[in-house]
């Protein structure tokens, strides 16, 4: 099949990472695949410092009411025939797209073209853009996402609370279908720990790393896990690990130095993408210290391809990626007490931290968190819809 992936993203970090794994997989098998956007999707790969922010005209927009609708609103009028032309140009058999918010580019071509469209929701960014305050129009925001997605052939969502949502604004249940994130099992193989890296830390022998990989934003909780690790009493024992950076790197260095946790918290800064993996193989216990209630956080399933134990807050999206059953220790979200009591559970029980990475590990197999199998999925689904048009 000819499939054309359609996106309006920078391309950065998590981004550029599931629109190039889902598009290699459906190339993976036998199909083929041409990425339509404004932004080369591998541009900047090795760019980490502008990953973690946003552009000026972005901060700009946001200030000055209304300029960000108008501003996402008129990516329309350039991608409407951008993508137009690109399916026109040769026999194109359904559209693939992630979604974006007042971007009705895809289903509108597809309508025309009366092509099947799969859409890929990973966020209700009109709530999500109200809540960071960026636009103000909710009213019609909504009204926007509702169509767009009732316009589409099938409705791709990454969690059960997502689909919940999705249908309590009005998207048609009939539409909707849960496909978690996943991940390449052959980019997570086992690799052996750099001594000269532990040593360029200061990481003693004894010590547990607990650590934390990606952007460091004000919802994520890192201050959090931070007070944890200080309540748990865990100096000396184990040290904290943030690799990455963000907005939210002023108040953590801050919140470090005011605690006196100098000698216990390391920040390696931004990283090229091929160092990643040496540095997560250093983290003996990884932590996803705060999520939003709808997302299916990247970085869960990579810890689980890398047999990491993980602390996770108890909330229904992360549980429809790992159960119970000795998957992952579980705290309270929000709670730095509870929170706190994971981290002291699996620093004093190395054996059971180890049987819990494993567990996560087999899990990915299992259960099919995979993007070939994603790919293969939104594939039968194709297969199953023709030759009915969207709408």
């Amino acid at each position: 099949m000819k499939i054309i992936y359609h996106h309006r993203t920078r391309s950065t970090d998590a981004q550029r990472i599931h629109i190039l794994e889902i598009a290699g997989a459906f190339e993976e098998l036998g199909h083929r695949v041409e990425i339509v956007s404004l932004v080369p999707t591998d541009t900047a790969q090795q760019d980490a410092s502008r990953d973690a922010g946003n552009p000026l005209w972005q901060r700009l927009a946001r200030k000055i009411p209304f300029v960000y609708e108008m501003v996402q609103l008129g990516y329309n009028v350039f991608g409407i025939p951008m993508l137009l032309w690109r399916v026109l140009r040769e026999r194109t058999d359904f559209i693939y797209e992630r979604y974006s918010l007042f971007n009705f580019t895809g289903v509108l071509v597809a309508r025309l073209c009366r092509l099947p469209i799969i859409l890929e929701v990973n966020s209700p960014f009109a709530l999500e853009q109200v809540r960071d305050e960026d636009i103000r129009l909710l009213g019609f925001a909504r009204w926007t996402e509702r169509a767009i997605c009732n316009l589409a052939t099938r409705v791709i969502v990454v969690s059960t609370p997502l689909r919940r949502m999705m249908e309590q604004e009005g998207v048609r249940p009939e539409k909707l279908e849960v496909m978690t994130n996943g991940v390449r099992l052959e980019h997570f193989q086992s690799r052996s720990i750099s001594i000269t890296t532990r040593r360029s830390l200061d990481i003693r022998n004894g010590e547990k790393v607990i650590g934390f990989v990606g952007w460091f934003r004000k919802w994520h909780g890192l201050e959090n896990l931070l007070a944890a690790f200080k309540y748990a009493e865990l100096s000396g024992r184990a040290k904290v690990m943030l690799i990455g950076d963000g907005q939210a790197m002023p108040e953590l260095r801050r919140y470090v130095k005011e605690h006196g946790l100098d000698n216990d918290v390391i920040f390696t800064g931004p990283l090229p993408h091929e160092k990643v993996p040496e540095y997560v193989g250093l983290i003996d216990i990884a932590v996803q210290p705060a999520a939003n209630e709808y997302c299916c956080p990247m970085k869960i399933l990579e810890y689980m391809a890398v047999a990491k134990p993980i602390v996770a807050p108890r909330q229904e999206n992360i549980q429809d990626v790992l159960r119970d059953n000795g998957e992952a220790q579980y705290f309270t979200p929000g709670d730095v007490q509870s929170l706190a009591g994971a981290l002291k559970t699996l620093v004093e029980d190395p054996d059971r931290a180890r049987k819990m990475g494993e567990s996560a590990r087999r899990a990915i197999t299992e259960r099919g968190f995979l993007w070939q199998e994603n790919a293969a999925r939104v594939v039968r689904m194709v297969r199953l819809e023709q030759p009915i048009v969207p709408g």
